[in-house]
């Protein structure tokens, strides 16, 4: 692969290179640009479509067509799809684990299901209905997991110990473009939902492709295939049980984080509308401003957080320290319901979610208990998002329907601070 650094790494096979140790008293080579750099177009182009859509694009469709039932039909959909991703996610890396080509194993499953997207993302914009809609929306869900837990696992597969913090910080910089632009572009399309699910389809084919290309995977036939059994078949299923204390640690600890950072991100349009008071054009605008700054902030933190990381080798207190400022940052549009204090939560979070971009990946490939099921172990950690987004859905909408809108940054604010206990409870990291 161009730039991929050479020295100890050379001969090893692909499926156990990412968690090889750096050999002590040896440089840990040049940094891998290509891939970094498709470490980032990669989930930015996934993450920027899901996110556009479900945040903004899918209430606002749904409130189009049933305006009374809207908190608990975006619940409902969150729900569903989740189930979905439940599966797809652990399966379809599994299968990209135990893929043999000429292509590699993780390159075929970044671009088949990036045209899957793509292809399914177009039907769902004309869907008529309800039902219909989340048909294709279930359907999409399955797709856009092959795409990322393949490409997630190229950082247990490819990267060098010493550079893990720093490509995780592409990784989560990835993200970081594609959860908040996809906010900020889908903020445009309010008024043509069908033109934005479009440009949200053309943005995963081609980020997909473009990712798989620069990743430079080369083929792995020559790595040994595992014997296919039932037995074997039960076991691409199976979570691990050994040695997954701190996994189970993480697991819990990334479920939270999601829910609390998520509570507030999954209802802004209507925080906007009914806790705030703004016009359609105002919340509309307000919107924009917020994913901008969040936006900006996440970029300039998350590419810090990952080379901090590798250089104080800290993840475990510098994750602790984050999400002591989200819950911090959340209190603020709780004490203060105004544009100004919306506008000062996106500050203070944006740093803090920025950096545990990176952090959190940096964490999760740390704590896998056996290289060669990376794909599929984070798959079962990456059930936070999964579970999270429909776990804070379900808290979030609770909360609202007892105690308001604003009771929800108060609630993040304590979830938030579980995670950050749990996270420090990590014995294998400092």
């Amino acid at each position: 692969m161009p730039g991929e650094s050479r020295g100890h790494m050379r001969d090893v096979p692909d499926g156990v290179r990412g968690r090889m140790p750096d050999v002590p008293g040896e440089p840990r080579g040049r940094m891998p640009r290509a891939l970094a750099l498709s470490l980032v177009i990669g989930p930015a182009c996934w993450l920027m479509p899901h996110q556009g859509a479900i945040a903004t694009l899918l209430p606002q469709r749904i409130a189009a067509i049933d305006p009374e039932h809207k908190v608990t039909l975006v619940m409902m959909f969150s729900t569903v799809a989740m189930l979905v991703a439940l599966v797809a996610n652990i399966v379809l890396g599994a299968c990209s684990d135990r893929t043999r080509t000429r292509f590699g194993k993780r390159k075929p499953w970044i671009v088949g299901c990036s045209v899957l997207s793509c292809l399914v993302l177009a039907a769902f914009a004309r869907a008529d209905g309800i039902p219909a809609m989340l048909a294709w929306w279930c359907l999409y869900e399955l797709v856009v997991n092959g795409v990322a837990s393949a490409m997630v696992a190229q950082l247990s597969d490819r990267v060098p110990a010493g550079w893990r913090g720093t490509l995780s910080s592409a990784y989560g910089l990835g993200q970081t473009i594609g959860g908040q632009a996809g906010t900020l572009v889908a903020a445009q399309f309010l008024g043509d939902v069908t033109l934005g699910v479009d440009v949200f389809a053309a943005v995963a084919l081609a980020g997909g492709v473009v990712s798989a290309l620069l990743a430079g995977e080369r083929s792995n036939l020559d790595e040994p295939a595992r014997p296919f059994s039932a037995r074997d078949l039960a076991s691409m299923v199976m979570f691990p049980t050994h040695g997954a204390r701190d996994f189970y640690k993480t697991l819990a600890a990334r479920f939270l984080l999601v829910v609390g950072g998520s509570m507030a991100s999954n209802y802004m349009l209507y925080i906007l509308l009914d806790y705030l008071r703004l016009g359609r054009a105002d919340a509309q605008r307000l919107l924009s401003v917020n994913s901008a700054i969040t936006l900006v902030i996440g970029l300039v933190c998350c590419l810090a957080a990952g080379p901090v990381t590798d250089r104080i080798g800290r993840p475990k207190l510098l994750v602790v320290c984050t999400t002591a400022m989200i819950a911090v940052g959340a209190l603020v549009p709780f004490l203060c319901p105004t544009p100004g204090g919306l506008i000062a939560f996106s500050c203070i979070v944006g740093v803090a979610s920025g950096a545990n971009s990176s952090l959190v990946q940096t964490i999760s490939v740390e704590v896998l208990p056996d290289a060669s099921a990376a794909a599929k172990d984070l798959g079962v950690l990456n059930l936070a998002n999964t579970l999270g987004g429909v776990g804070a859905s379900l808290v979030a909408a609770s909360v609202i329907g007892r105690f308001g809108y604003g009771a929800v940054f108060a609630a993040q604010a304590v979830i938030v601070l579980c995670s950050g206990a749990l996270f420090l409870s990590i014995r294998r990291l400092r």
